[in-house]
């Protein structure tokens, strides 16, 4: 999804929030827990800032901004309908802003209060809260009903609903021919080590003694739970520097080209690495870990446990790096990285 950080100014949001893939996220923007951020929403916090409370609804096409070094304030619990614009004002905890409408410079709309469809507040207009505003530009007619409470609740709800169905992955994207995509991979943390391309050693089990740390995004955190019983640890993570994939190679341990899929060279067409690291220590979402073979600003993709019962199998065979390994095991080879499949 489009987010991005601006001048050093980022968004923040929530990780139970939903942010569709084609919303945009620009800046200083605080998105709280459980909200929905419908498709094509854009929230642009560049020069200004946006803080928007929890279980708010910001559905399709809808347009928030706010002045330099000011701030738009959207409550809790508040819905925005398709295609609203709402520019450096206030929207207080409940209220409605109706299809279309516009909420304009430093005005200010009240707890509870409604916005009808297509209405204009205007510049430093006010709307008490629990009222009814409608026109262009809007004036009040009266109470907000008990039949407008029910509804805007349940459609608050249905949108709080909403968004736990899309963070839980229910939204699928389907190719033209309508066969399903991949979903869109997310690092879930960085792997630090003092290794560079030159110095790496071409698979972790063959330095045991190479100690790196492992930092888990917060959000993430919590799955390490009974994590400490494990000794040792499956990571999956990116070569985030490795070149263009090519399906013929000549891998580190081998002067003759071989097929990619026969190797471990990082130049894959999903450029995905697979260490067993020793694990030495669980600090919060500090993982100190040994045997590492990854440069140093890795982003880590998951962590599963090495079971051996599963993942060890004594028969294996190796093909043309048997004689490989049983040189290196007898040192004459140097099983270390030599950077032939960093980006150029």
């Amino acid at each position: 999804m489009p987010i991005y950080s601006f001048e050093g100014r980022e968004p923040t949001i929530d990780a139970t929030a939903y942010v569709s893939p084609t919303a945009t996220v620009i800046g200083r923007v605080h998105i709280g827990a459980r909200c929905y951020i419908g498709h094509g929403a854009i929230l642009r916090g560049d020069y200004g800032s946006i803080e928007i409370g929890d279980e708010t609804a910001i559905e399709e096409g809808v347009i928030v901004h706010a002045r330099p070094e000011d701030c738009t304030h959207i409550g809790r619990r508040v819905t925005l309908g398709h295609g609203a614009m709402v520019h450096n004002a206030t929207i207080r905890d409940g209220a409605v802003i109706g299809m279309r409408a516009v909420v304009s410079d430093f005005s200010e709309v009240g707890e509870g209060a409604i916005v009808g469809e297509m209405g204009l507040c205007r510049n430093g207009q006010k709307i008490p809260a629990g009222k009814v505003a409608v026109g262009v530009p809007v004036r009040v007619i009266g109470d907000v009903s008990g039949h407008h409470r029910d509804m805007a609740v349940w459609a608050k709800d249905l949108y709080v609903d909403l968004a736990a169905r899309y963070v839980s992955g229910s939204l699928v994207e389907l190719s033209p021919a309508g066969a399903a995509r991949l979903p869109e991979l997310v690092s879930i943390g960085v792997i630090h080590t003092s290794l560079t391309a030159q110095a790496a050693p071409v698979q972790g089990r063959l330095r045991a003694d190479l100690e790196g740390e492992i930092l888990l995004d917060a959000a993430y955190v919590e799955g390490l739970a009974d994590l400490d019983g494990f000794t040792h640890l499956l990571l999956l993570y990116l070569f985030h520097q490795a070149g263009s994939c090519k399906l013929k190679v000549t891998p580190y341990l081998d002067s003759t080209t071989r097929g990619l899929f026969a190797t471990r060279a990082p130049s894959r067409p999903n450029p995905i690495g697979l260490t067993v690291v020793r694990l030495l220590a669980i600090e919060g979402g500090r993982l100190r870990v040994a045997g590492v073979d990854m440069l140093d600003g890795t982003p880590l993709l998951d962590i599963k446990p090495y079971v051996p019962a599963f993942d060890a199998v004594a028969e294996a065979r190796c093909g043309w790096l048997e004689p490989r390994l049983q040189e290196v095991a007898g040192g004459e080879r140097e099983p270390v990285a030599d950077g032939r499949f960093l980006r150029k």
